[in-house]
């Protein structure tokens, strides 16, 4: 049985979901499906979107841009690298991915590629302006993104250069991760997020602080989209210690409560776009609640919130509000074992940061994806 793209055996969902019976034939590749499969693409970045290095025909695209003067931060616990170095609770700023600065680390954040390509010009982070420069906070959601604009427009306005550079965004993360109410059944795993309108409102109301401010209107604002976060559970649920000491305390039920594999085979598991729906027919496969249940939260990330971000910071684009603003989609990007914390088992490890400093750079206006 085939379900209606936006049922389940309950009622509706607030997402689409792409639902499919096990004998259905691939579709045929197609530019912007974002895997490299045919001869004439050069590359595949899961859109037919120009500018962002992989062009509308998957060509590979030189985009050159000025190297921005310095660079901040806006984030949640990933922008201040917790538990990178695999300690429970401990702060790495010198990992981070953006504003990272140990030069000894396997991170090549993009402030060391922004000193390397101009080193007489750009301010670079390091210990000591740190504090000017990383604003993320562990915990923050979407209503924390004016707290930490308003703080990056003063330091931008104070400085020698009167001005930020770029300014990169990776918000939300605590928005989709949420407690479950266990009395519904199954329990809901959308229930309990940050609802979208809200989400929305948030973000508007810190895009329109660094609008309003000559400091930030024209730099270079890199929104990134919320990571697949499924991957973080896939990389970890076959340890012990996480399944059952560790993730019980991380304030994220809706994906890792009762974190063993229920889906119907391993296809299925690594697949979380598709959903196979309980139908009472014996001879379909099903997967099971709690399989489901990740399956809705990666589908809530996907075809809600990453839209909203996409989409309305689109308008402030075209509007020539933030004229110079890009949205990086990262969501395409799986994390293995070493990228995921041992400690924690959910941020990511220096490998993870590595891994986005990397996947952050090449989709930018200064670097290149390899196809």
């Amino acid at each position: 049985m085939l379900l209606s793209a936006k049922s389940n055996a309950t009622g509706l969902l607030p997402f689409s979901v792409t639902i499919r019976e096990p004998e259905s034939p691939s579709p045929d590749p197609y530019c912007g499906d974002g895997v490299v499969n045919q001869d004439s693409e050069q590359c595949d970045d899961g859109n037919t979107i120009p500018g962002d290095g992989c062009d509308g025909s998957c060509q590979l695209e030189q985009i050159s841009a000025a190297v921005p003067l310095n660079q901040f931060n806006i984030g949640d616990s990933i922008g201040e690298a917790e538990a990178a170095d695999g300690t429970i609770g401990s702060i790495s700023h010198q990992t981070v991915w953006s504003t990272g600065y140990d030069g000894g680390d396997s991170v090549y954040s993009l402030n060391e590629q922004f000193e390397v390509l101009n080193a007489d010009e750009y301010e670079e982070n390091n210990s000591a302006r740190d504090p000017l420069f990383n604003h993320a906070k562990s915990g923050d959601q979407m209503v924390d993104l004016f707290t930490q604009a308003t703080a990056i427009v003063d330091v931008a306005t104070a400085s020698l250069q009167g001005e930020a550079g770029m300014i990169t965004i990776l918000l939300g993360n605590n928005d989709v991760c949420a407690s479950l109410d266990l009395s519904d059944n199954p329990p809901d795993p959308v229930k309990l997020m940050t609802p979208a309108a809200d989400f929305e409102e948030y973000y508007r109301a810190g895009l329109t602080k660094l609008a309003a401010s000559e400091a930030t209107k024209y730099a270079h604002i890199h929104v990134s989209s919320i990571p697949a976060i499924y991957w973080l559970w896939e990389a970890k649920r076959g340890s012990f210690w996480c399944r059952v000491f560790v993730w019980p305390n991380v304030p994220c039920d809706n994906l890792l409560d009762n974190p063993t594999d229920d889906c119907h085979d391993a296809n299925s598991r690594l697949n979380p776009d598709i959903i196979y729906y309980p139908d009472g027919d014996d001879t379909t496969p099903d997967d099971g609640p709690n399989c489901i249940r990740r399956k809705e939260f990666h589908a809530a990330i996907r075809d809600v919130y990453n839209p909203i971000l996409r989409d309305v910071l689109q308008e402030y684009i075209d509007s020539g509000l933030l004229p110079n603003a890009s949205y990086i989609d990262i969501f395409d990007v799986p994390f293995e074992s070493s990228d995921v914390n041992s400690g924690d088992c959910f941020h990511p490890s220096e490998d993870g940061h590595a891994l986005l400093a990397d996947e952050q750079w090449c989709r930018s206006a200064w670097g290149t994806c390899s196809p």
